[in-house]
């Protein structure tokens, strides 16, 4: 189970990086995946009461204690590089920050219920959210919003898609965070973690055989081009 968020996630024949690597990994280990993707909050509510094995997302969406008690988080599988999205022409010198407290006089447009909006949340910032990444774009684009609180790779994409003749206008900061993609257990549906011990078994053989470093240089234009910080530390 997954939400969509593209290209990490994403409901289509491509199904994203992230899950590209959980469906490999299972494979790995003979296990076939039935992957459904859900809005966020449905699909926190589905593994917290125990309606599926497992789904995808940042620790953060799942770190409510009501839903916290009920699931087991693998270890990472890959990192995102959560940045901020913003014009030159708007912007010519640059944004620099030295903490998000920097931050605070921009408008930043963010996903609803994201693992970003849930990261930024409290940190008294100005946010706009939007339930659509098309929708955070075109604010982006109509100057209704300063800055987009975006993956480095959703960005662009959308950006690309969205605005072809504009889209080497936009630019991006450092990175406010690194965000972990994990695959989440139900303590109800895996109780021995049985799945999640063939998961990482899984993980550890398409590490070894290529497949991990293939699968990212796939999303990434190639290998050279994989943001390092973006692979798990024993992949770096």
């Amino acid at each position: 189970m997954a939400f969509d968020y593209p290209p990490i996630y994403q409901n289509d024949v491509d199904k994203g990086l992230s899950c590209d690597l959980v469906i490999e990994a299972f494979k790995a280990v003979n296990i076939d995946v039935d992957l459904q993707f859900f809005p966020v909050k449905r699909m926190i509510e589905n593994i917290s009461e125990g309606k599926t094995v497992c789904c995808l997302g940042g620790r953060v969406l799942f770190a409510a204690p009501e839903v916290a008690k009920n699931v087991t988080v693998s270890e990472p599988i890959q990192y995102v590089y959560q940045t901020f999205l913003y014009s030159k022409k708007k912007y010519p010198a640059g944004i620099n920050f030295s903490n998000l407290d920097d931050m605070k006089n921009y408008s930043i447009g963010v996903l609803d219920g994201s693992g970003i909006m849930n990261f930024l949340k409290n940190k008294g910032l100005n946010l706009i959210t939007n339930v659509t990444h098309d929708g955070t774009a075109k604010q982006l684009q109509s100057g209704r919003v300063d800055m987009w609180a975006i993956v480095d790779l959703t960005g662009m994409m959308f950006m690309k898609k969205l605005f072809p003749g504009e889209y080497t206008d936009y630019k991006y900061t450092k990175a406010f965070n690194l965000g972990d993609v994990s695959v989440v257990f139900s303590k109800k549906m895996d109780p021995d973690s049985t799945y999640n011990d063939k998961f990482k078994e899984g993980l550890n053989i398409i590490k070894k055989n290529g497949t991990y470093l293939k699968i990212m240089a796939k999303y990434y234009g190639g290998e050279s081009a994989i943001n390092r910080e973006a692979l798990t530390a024993d992949m770096r």
